[in-house]
């Protein structure tokens, strides 16, 4: 059976070291896994693992979540606080948290736990229906964003159409141009 310890205040100044030892077990040792998971014989009863099953654990999170997506179509309507205020409030935060996750790579290691599998049955399950949704109920950011966006690249293309147009070397600089614009353009709406 694992190891038990009960926690004292003596104990609590060594346990990220014992927690980090646990850790490492979990990851090598597939019988202390093993017995982390499973049912012990009590008396009178069967006493459950410590932590219910995975995939006990995921189909609760699943059914709970489903469950509460009208109280969260609700709430989200009547937060305590003004959101975009809090968000720009929380920005040196922010700038820390993605500074860290820079660091310590944390982008590229999630992206090396994704399941393909799961992903594309994700996508195959949801269907295109989904997407076009997704885009339909955005359709007023859209046309926000195109409206702000026109005059901005209607101003880039005259200065890339007054441009010479002759040779290889005009058509690489217009090219260049267009390029240089759009980065300039998305700078001009970042306030930058």
């Amino acid at each position: 059976m694992a190891n038990k310890t009960t926690p004292s205040s003596s104990s609590l100044s060594d346990f990220e070291s014992r927690l980090d030892k646990a850790l490492d077990r979990v990851a090598n040792d597939p019988e202390f896994v093993r017995e982390l998971q499973s049912e012990h014989k009590g008396n009178p009863i069967t006493l459950g693992p410590i932590v219910i099953s995975p995939e006990e654990w995921a189909d609760k999170q699943v059914r709970r979540a489903a469950a509460a997506a009208s109280d969260w179509e609700k709430n989200v309507q009547r937060p305590r606080r003004d959101p975009i205020k809090a968000a720009i409030a929380a920005g040196p935060k922010r700038k820390q948290k993605v500074l860290e996750s820079l660091e310590q790579e944390k982008w590229e290691k999630a992206m090396a736990k994704v399941n393909e599998d799961d992903m594309f049955a994700v996508i195959r399950k949801r269907g295109a229906s989904a997407f076009r949704s997704g885009v339909e109920d955005r359709s007023g950011k859209v046309a926000t964003r195109t409206k702000e966006l026109q005059p901005m690249v209607a101003a880039l293309k005259q200065e890339i159409d007054g441009m010479k147009d002759v040779t290889d070397a005009d058509r690489e600089a217009r090219l260049l141009a267009a390029r240089k614009g759009m980065i300039a353009i998305g700078k001009k709406r970042r306030g930058l």
